[in-house]
């Protein structure tokens, strides 16, 4: 009995039999390294430990990974939080409950002739969304370089591969970029001209769930976040593990190129997955609400009861 009570003090009752799995489908939003807590979860088989089946979607774009968690065709999603407070802004019932990274992961990179900010004065720069993180970015830039934006034409450009593509033949002359393609993109000669990162928090990678979910499903959500951070642990303890998870995904075949993806991820991913909120605060200025608290697009409750039991000092 005083085993059993040790057990369930530690937090390991809300662990289920495996032949008791739940199905979870996750969406995220883009195949980049930042997605890597999700996919070592899935191949770790991190979530079975917590009685979960995490079956990862590939959903473009913020926006429609909200509808797909509002349509309950995925359960969770992980993805910029702009995507979440936009969404939330206009009504949708939806928690920030974790964020893994709490800066902008994406550089923006010109073409071999563009060496200076200044340079793009007249000049095409393509992005994913407007509305989006990879717009928020190029603003974000533009401010701190003291360019008019009306002084450069932003153009939505699709996907990643698509902006890389443009990149390469001319069509755009400078795009937001994360990796592998930032190192693919030097690798052809293109320019970094700036780490978004460095300009002002903001919280990338993130969590969220429908407050209905959580509110329903309260244990299962628990565990989708105990998981999350002991993936979280894996990749930054497991660089032959990740590293393997990450060429299966990324689909680059380029050793280097997968090499430089973990490490720069592996040291921007937070070992506790706290929403930042001075980061949301950047992010409804964008958004022209200012005057909203950011605590109300947060749910850090799930994380403060985990945290609270101990469990991330079982980890180390």
């Amino acid at each position: 009995m005083a085993l059993l009570a040790g057990l369930f003090g530690s937090g390991l009752h809300d662990r289920i039999a495996a032949a008791d799995l739940t199905k979870i489908y996750a969406g995220y939003g883009g195949i980049a390294g930042y997605q890597m807590p999700l996919w070592v979860m899935k191949e770790a088989e991190i979530g079975k430990k917590y009685g979960i089946d995490l079956e990862p979607l590939l959903i473009s774009g913020g926006a429609l990974g909200m509808q797909a968690l509002l349509a309950n065709s995925i359960q969770l999603s992980q993805n910029s939080a702009s995507a979440a407070v936009g969404a939330a802004l206009r009504g949708a019932p939806i928690a920030l409950v974790a964020t893994s990274e709490n800066r902008m992961s994406a550089e923006i990179i010109a073409r071999a002739e563009i060496k200076t900010p200044q340079q793009l004065i007249g000049k095409k720069i393509g992005i994913l969304r407007f509305g989006g993180s990879n717009d928020t970015g190029i603003q974000w830039a533009l401010r701190a370089w003291k360019i008019d934006p009306r002084q450069v034409t932003i153009l939505q450009s699709g996907a990643t591969n698509a902006r890389l593509l443009a990149l390469t033949l001319g069509q755009i002359d400078a795009t937001i970029l994360s990796y592998p393609e930032i190192h693919i993109a030097r690798k052809r000669g293109m320019n970094v001209l700036a780490d978004i990162g460095e300009f002002s928090a903001y919280p990338n990678t993130s969590w969220m769930l429908t407050r209905a979910f959580i509110e329903k499903q309260r244990p299962l959500a628990k565990n989708l976040l105990r998981a999350q951070i002991e993936a979280i642990h894996y990749m930054r303890t497991n660089r032959e593990g990740s590293i393997k998870i990450l060429k299966k995904y990324l689909r680059v075949d380029d050793a280097e190129a997968t090499d430089a993806t973990y490490e720069f991820f592996a040291r921007r991913t937070d070992a506790i997955p706290r929403t930042n909120l001075e980061g949301l605060k950047n992010i409804l200025r964008e958004m022209n609400a200012a005057q909203r608290n950011p605590a109300e697009f947060v749910d850090m409750s799930l994380l403060d009861e985990i945290e609270k039991e101990g469990f991330m000092q079982r980890l180390r």
